[in-house]
């Protein structure tokens, strides 16, 4: 699937405007403000907060354990990059305790719009 197939379906499988979604994107990485990163039918949507701060949404078509290789992935290269801290709002929790068990020392957010955050 393409980056844009995998992020139509996930948004509208959470009830959520496909189009709308895509175009946010789509201006976030026009203005140099984001970056996607594909795995398998995984996409992490990276946008810039500040410098060397970013904002993680994962869009995903994998089964859980794909799912599980493709955050590992994303986790390598995020610790690869000059990145110093994410910051995330997960609805998902299962999705927070997968990354606590893939070794990212996952806080509380000291941004009120996020609900976790973890230093690189």
């Amino acid at each position: 699937m393409t980056p844009s197939e995998i992020i139509s379906a996930d948004l509208q499988s959470n009830g959520k405007d496909p189009q709308e979604g895509l175009r946010a994107i789509a201006m976030s990485m026009k203005a140099n403000q984001g970056i996607l990163l594909q795995e398998n039918n995984s996409v992490l949507f990276l946008r810039k907060i500040d410098k060397g701060i970013v904002e993680l949404h994962l869009f995903t078509q994998d089964s859980p354990l794909m799912v599980a290789k493709s955050v590992s992935k994303f986790i390598k290269k995020i610790r690869n990059s000059d990145l110093k801290k994410v910051y995330g709002q997960a609805d998902n929790e299962q999705i927070v305790e997968l990354l606590r068990r893939l070794k990212v020392d996952i806080k509380n957010s000291d941004k009120p719009e996020y609900n976790w955050m973890a230093k690189v």
